[in-house]
C-alpha cells in the first residue's frame, strides 16, 4: 500500500507544480476534506478553483522530505512564489485511498500570501 501512496501523491505534487490542474484533479476523490491556512473544502470540485489559482502563482515548488507508511503520507517542500511570499516550507499530510486523496491538510505560515492575495483582489 505504501508504494501507491507514494505513487499517487508524487503524481499529484508533480501534476499541480507543472500546472496540469486536470491531471492533480484526476488524483482527488470526490469527497476530498482539505485543510489549509487559508481555506478549507468538503469536495474536489469545491477545491479545484483554490488549486489552479495556487498552481498559477507558484514560482517553483521542490520536496525537501517524503514520509509514508500505509495509507498517509508526509511531505515537506520550499515553494516559491511571488514577492512579498517569496520561498516557504510547507507541510502536507495526504490519506489516500482507493488510488486517490480522500484527506489533504496542507500547514504553513500564511502571513505574506494573504496579503498577496488581498493585493491581487483589491
Amino acid at each position: 500500500m505504501s508504494d501507491d501512496t507514494r505513487k499517487v501523491v508524487e503524481a499529484y505534487f508533480a501534476a499541480w507544480t507543472s500546472n496540469d490542474i486536470p491531471a492533480a484533479y484526476a488524483l482527488l476523490a470526490d469527497n476530498l476534506h482539505f485543510a489549509g491556512p487559508t481555506a478549507s473544502y468538503e469536495t474536489a470540485e469545491a477545491f479545484r478553483l483554490p488549486l489552479a489559482a495556487f498552481a498559477a502563482m507558484t514560482k517553483s515548488a521542490r520536496i525537501v522530505e517524503l514520509l509514508v507508511s500505509g495509507d498517509r503520507a508526509a511531505m515537506l517542500y520550499d515553494c516559491e512564489l511571488p514577492d512579498p511570499v517569496g520561498t516557504i516550507k510547507i507541510a502536507s499530510f495526504f490519506r489516500v485511498e482507493a488510488g486517490k486523496i480522500r484527506w489533504y491538510e496542507t500547514q504553513f505560515d500564511a502571513t505574506e500570501l494573504r496579503k498577496l492575495i488581498a493585493r491581487r483582489q483589491g
